[in-house]
């Protein structure tokens, strides 16, 4: 039998060969914000950036949220006013979303955990949806809105297409895009290959996997882009307590970014997030010591996974 937080449903399937054949919403700019992870605090300063863009003349982002935007705000209050915000944006589900909207029979949280994640935490991530969804029960009206949430969306960017998923071309809880499953930069698969022929892609925007990394791959002459921004809502590099967002646009970026490159007239950007030290106030009241969440992501809070900047970067030019 699967154990529940390793294995996808059914239903998380999907075809890469209905990727291009979605419309494709034109934006000049456009911040990307996967794995939020119910963090209100980092939504704010967001919208700080946000309003720094137009303070230096530029036009505000649109704001996408490719999933996994709710997974911390397991209180009432802070449920609904993530999912009220998020709504009113462009969003795509996340397994956390599916599973809100429309449980899996047996998929725990959702998250088709691989095998070199440790079982504990898989343990303890099915514990945090189990209250998570105890929680939407209240919010039927919200619950109704997730379930009704696509799982992948097209831009275009200064012409050039964009796939926004969560997981992968194949699965809403795909780890086919995850760092740990990426060619040596310089080199492609076959996989990588068709799925940006099907989609009809220059860059993949995805999430899921929680750590971050920008690589280009070279077909036939073209460069294509996979851009994972990790994590929106917690921490990405050692000894660094920033969340990452995505941020493609027509002009050069005005605040500052981690990393990032150009695909001709298109800017792509791994934006970090700095939010409010009362975060940590609120995380520690809703998940204090020995709940699931803080025995999962307390050390990551205040001091970052062990990924390092550098290994994120791997770009060939």
């Amino acid at each position: 039998m699967a154990t529940e937080g390793r294995s996808c449903p059914l239903s998380y399937r999907l075809d890469p060969r209905q990727l291009g054949r979605e419309p494709a919403v034109a934006r000049e700019s456009v911040y990307i914000i996967g794995g939020l992870y119910g963090n209100w605090a980092a939504l704010q300063a967001i919208d700080t950036l946000q309003r720094q863009e137009v303070a230096a003349g530029q036009p505000e982002p649109g704001l996408v949220f490719n999933g996994d935007f709710n997974w911390f705000n397991a209180d009432d209050s802070s449920f609904r006013r993530i999912n009220e915000w998020v709504l009113a944006h462009s969003a795509i589900q996340g397994n956390v979303e599916a599973e809100l909207g429309s449980p899996s029979a047996g998929a725990g949280c959702g998250c088709a955990y691989p095998d070199w994640v440790g079982g504990e935490t898989v343990t303890r991530s099915n514990a945090i949806m189990a209250r998570l969804q105890r929680t939407g029960t209240n919010h039927d009206d919200l619950r109704a809105r997730l379930a009704q949430l696509p799982r992948q969306l097209a831009l275009t960017v200064a012409g050039h297409r964009v796939q926004v998923l969560h997981g992968d071309p194949e699965s809403l809880a795909g780890w086919q895009l995850a760092l740990e499953s990426m060619p040596t930069p310089g080199r492609i698969s076959d996989r990588l290959v068709d799925w940006f022929e099907q989609a009809d892609a220059r860059i993949f925007a995805c999430s899921h996997t929680c750590l971050p990394y920008m690589q280009d791959f070279d077909i036939n002459g073209v460069r294509h882009l996979v851009v994972n921004n990790g994590a929106a809502g917690m921490p990405n590099f050692r000894r660094d307590r920033r969340g990452l967002l995505t941020r493609l646009s027509t002009r050069p970026s005005p605040v500052p970014s981690l990393y990032g490159t150009r695909l001709g007239t298109l800017y792509c950007d791994a934006i970090p997030i700095d939010w409010s030290e009362q975060w940590d106030i609120w995380f520690a009241g809703q998940w204090p010591p020995g709940s699931p969440a803080w025995e999962s992501y307390r050390a990551r809070f205040m001091s970052g996974p062990a990924h390092r900047l550098e290994d994120a970067i791997r770009l060939m030019g």
